[in-house]
């Protein structure tokens, strides 16, 4: 008989902790259990830059972790360093303050850098120009996103202009060195004519 019992008792315990457990589950739905992955990275970055462009305040909240949120930062025009970057409440009035000046993102090129259970890291290449003093220029970035709540969204973004490479100017040199070689030879042709007797 106290066998019998002590088997409904073990039995109902087994019942509470499924029960607790299953609330447990319920409660913590935000949570993800799906590590990150290179598809979801760049599907928040181009999600961020499109709702950016669009001054879709409202999406780019929802994308910015209000969690875990490291830091937005860039170089004038719309200067965020130290202190500010790291500021996620006057964030979303940024972003509009932005969007009144029109400023505008183009992504270039995405490489995911790694990705684990909890985030995922990533460096870009975007062409960012405004209507306060900044023609389309090149900028590069890194940035990270967080997988471990839903929705998926970034935690740091960080531009600055593209520097500035003297192997840049290699085919327009090889361009002047290719029309210089041309009118010397048309030059010396031109004498060697003029030298030789009719």
């Amino acid at each position: 008989m106290s066998r019998l019992l002590w088997r409904a008792a073990t039995s109902c315990w087994l019942l509470v902790l499924l029960a607790g457990y299953q609330g447990l589950q319920g409660a913590t739905s935000g949570w993800s259990s799906s590590p990150c992955t290179a598809d979801d990275i760049r599907h928040v970055v181009e999600r961020f830059i499109n709702a950016f462009n669009q001054g879709d305040i409202g999406q780019l909240d929802r994308l910015v972790s209000s969690q875990q949120f490291n830091w937005y930062s860039t170089d004038a025009p719309g200067e965020r360093f130290n202190a500010q970057a790291d500021d996620r409440g006057n964030l979303m009035a940024y972003f509009a303050s932005r969007h009144v000046q029109h400023e505008h993102l183009a992504l270039n090129s995405l490489d995911v850098t790694f990705t684990d259970a909890r985030r995922g890291g990533f460096s870009f290449r975007v062409t960012r120009s405004a209507d306060d003093g900044l023609p389309p220029t090149r900028y590069i970035g890194k940035g990270e996103v967080q997988c471990a709540t839903v929705p998926i969204s970034v935690t740091v973004w960080s531009m600055a202009r593209f520097p500035w490479l003297p192997i840049e100017l290699l085919p327009e040199a090889a361009g002047l060195a290719l029309v210089a070689a041309v009118v010397g030879a048309i030059v010396w042709w031109r004498r060697r004519r003029a030298a030789t007797p009719a």
